[in-house]
């Protein structure tokens, strides 16, 4: 399996990008300017694209003790396996960094997506750092 995997040092706390990452995964913060909305569905956040394309990225897993959370999403990209992981860890200086790591079968896609993830990621990145841990409801 190839994995894309992306990793920044954060201008805020550890808690700070964790509870972003936690609203995230609810569906209450917006991040990517490719979506022009996002809903919860039960397990499901569910991102509408500007063509009114819908993607529904499961959560798999939201642990606030290790400050990760996984979703996938089936047949994104025309995969056969998509599983995702961010998370928050703090280096011995105490900084904190956000770590995104996205999994794909066959290979190729990986390989294929991978540049699109950098805007991506600058993105989440910016948003994190922009967040000061107030309740903020979604929007585009």
């Amino acid at each position: 399996m190839s994995s894309i995997y992306r990793s920044a040092e954060l201008d805020v706390p550890a808690d700070t990008a964790w509870d972003f990452i936690e609203r995230y995964t609810r569906s209450e913060v917006h991040v990517f300017s490719l979506c022009v909305a996002e809903r919860q569905e039960g397990e499901y956040r569910v991102v509408t694209l500007a063509d009114g394309q819908e993607i529904w990225e499961r959560n798999i897993s939201v642990d606030p003790v290790h400050r990760r959370a996984t979703y996938t999403v089936p047949g994104l990209n025309g995969a056969e396996h998509h599983h995702a992981e961010m998370r928050v860890e703090v280096d011995r200086h105490a900084s904190a960094h956000l770590i995104w790591v996205t999994d794909y079968l066959p290979h190729k896609i990986a390989e294929q997506r991978a540049a699109s993830y950098d805007a991506l990621f600058a993105e989440l990145v910016a948003a994190v750092n922009a967040h000061g841990g107030v309740a903020v409801a979604p929007s585009c």
